[in-house]
């Protein structure tokens, strides 16, 4: 009896610590990002957002991310995301590179502008996480 419940034991150790085949390796690394946008463009922005294309949301998440948020608040933008790949900058630049989501982006970025403390070349600037409860 004693080695048929330590069989059970390990059986359940190892199915719980078996990856599902889809499963990612890496921990979910969550990004902030904020960027002004133009009062006079604050409407086409939120309407855009209202009706995403299918082929850009498609293409989000096939570039790992996930529970993916835009905020609004005071003339600034306030984005969140999840990212569930191994490697941001490959799928940042598989991203950059498909023509769909560069058509998006012609239309989004009329509207927005760097906060001032965003480094030369940043379009949205990074936020610094000081608090998550999972």
């Amino acid at each position: 009896m004693k080695n048929l419940y330590l069989l059970f034991f390990v059986i359940f150790f190892v199915a719980c610590q078996t990856k599902k085949p889809n499963e990612k390796s890496e921990k979910v690394k969550r990004f902030g990002w904020v960027i002004k946008v133009k009062p006079d463009k604050l409407e086409e922005y939120k309407e855009l957002h209202a009706n995403p294309w299918s082929e850009v949301n498609a293409k989000l998440k096939e570039v790992n991310i996930q529970n993916y948020s835009i905020y609004y608040r005071d003339g600034l933008l306030f984005s969140y995301l999840e990212y569930t790949g191994t490697d941001f900058d490959a799928d940042m630049k598989l991203m950059a590179a498909d023509s769909l989501t560069n058509e998006w982006w012609k239309l989004t970025d009329p509207c927005q502008e760097p906060v001032d403390s965003a480094e030369e070349g940043i379009w949205w600037a990074d936020l610094e996480e000081v608090y998550h409860l999972d």
